[in-house]
């Protein structure tokens, strides 16, 4: 009987901990962080809640675009490649907006080049690490790995309330932020790969026997409720974290209150990642916590739209109980319902739902903004946040009916 090879059996913790990495950079830095600075960024480019808006919506229409190129890259380049020129690409385009100058026109457009090309590498940077990091840990270990490498947009979230009176500052600030985010994404790209102790699966050939998944079937009963729940998701969050920031300037909180109120959203998004672990591993308790995250959501956008700095911290803390746990969930569901062959190109298809969704909410948000106040995002992200969770529902009924 030949002897297993040590290293296959050896857990990936330097991958896990780049994917985490990667994690807190391209969602934590570049969206959470973005909601932070928004207030700073508006007063030194003089823009409107639209404008704003616009700003984050250029951004993940990258995503979008990275995101549903990726698995043609994976095929062509290969997945550890793609990460690698993705998180160049990010680099570059953070260092595009940390030159923006103090001009409303100028500057609004060089923070729009610079934030389209970081969205467009982190869409296929987020793809390509997942499917690394998916690939090298065994199956009985994908729930805990995937709630270890979300927990890291909770980090950088933490990290952006300790960074407020910074952020919030004169106008260095806020280019200091994109600064850091290339320096980080060029020693992100440079320091992979770590050693996984496993080999990376060959990239499948799309349209080959190796890939079978149309977007025809995401129209179908297995999918659709499912994946309109991330969609709505999308909208949801993103709308709140881009104008959470602006609508506690517009109460003009004090920095210390603005500070405790990211620090305490990062922590319960951590502490929502930790929550996973347990119950992801019964279909049944994970489509109840799914459910539950939504709808933790829900609540704490209508928390947050009573307009009261103490309800902003209270609403930001159960927001960030399901911001890492409703991913974690929905990608576990997508896996379980297809091969893993087809999951990149699955994750792809998941992943563009919700870039679709994070596009519509800044823009709608900043519309909203502009026409009835900053307390109109957090009502509009709880009307999101309860039809996901509607949704979540029907999917369950309409699993357990097929079964």
């Amino acid at each position: 009987m030949s002897r297993a090879d040590p290293s296959e059996s050896r857990f990936p913790l330097g991958l896990v901990v780049w994917g985490a990495i990667g994690i807190a950079l391209n969602v934590g830095l570049a969206r959470f962080t973005y909601g932070v600075m928004l207030p700073a960024i508006r007063r030194d480019l003089d823009l409107g809640y639209l404008g704003s808006g616009n700003l984050n919506g250029v951004h993940l229409t990258g995503y979008l675009i990275g995101t549903l190129a990726a698995p043609w890259l994976i095929a062509r380049t290969g997945t550890a490649r793609l990460s690698r020129w993705a998180h160049l690409l990010v680099a570059a385009g953070a260092l595009t907006c940390a030159l923006a100058p103090e001009s409303r026109a100028l500057g609004s457009a060089v923070l729009g080049i610079g934030r389209f090309a970081t969205g467009l590498g982190a869409g296929a940077g987020i793809v390509a690490i997942l499917v690394l990091v998916f690939n090298a840990v065994p199956a009985t270990l994908r729930s805990a790995t995937s709630a270890a490498v979300w927990a890291g947009m909770g980090v950088a979230i933490v990290a952006s309330g300790f960074a407020v009176p910074l952020l919030l500052g004169p106008a260095i600030g806020w280019r200091l932020a994109f600064a850091f985010s290339a320096l980080l994404a060029l020693a992100f790209a440079f320091g992979f790969p770590p050693k996984t102790g496993r080999h990376e699966a060959p990239a499948p050939a799309l349209g080959g026997d190796g890939i079978r998944f149309s977007s025809r079937r995401l129209l179908g009963a297995g999918w659709l409720f499912l994946v309109a729940a991330y969609l709505l998701f999308g909208i949801a969050y993103v709308g709140y974290s881009t104008f959470a920031g602006a609508q506690l300037a517009a109460m003009k909180a004090p920095t210390h209150l603005v500070g405790a109120t990211w620090i305490g959203f990062g922590v319960t998004s951590m502490v929502g990642a930790a929550l996973t672990v347990p119950i992801a591993g019964s279909p049944h308790t994970r489509r109840f916590a799914l459910v539950a995250a939504l709808a933790s959501g829900a609540a704490g956008a209508l928390v947050a739209a009573l307009d009261t700095g103490a309800a902003a911290f209270v609403g930001a803390l159960l927001v960030g109980l399901g911001l890492a746990a409703t991913p974690t969930f929905v990608t576990a569901f997508a896996r379980e319902r297809c091969t893993a062959d087809e999951y990149p190109r699955v994750f792809s298809y998941a992943s563009a739902a919700l870039g679709i969704g994070q596009l519509i909410g800044p823009i709608a948000s900043g519309a909203l903004a502009d026409r009835f106040g900053t307390v109109a995002v957090p009502v509009f992200a709880a009307i999101a946040y309860g039809i996901a969770a509607s949704l979540a529902i029907a999917d369950g009924v309409l699993t357990r009916r097929s079964k």
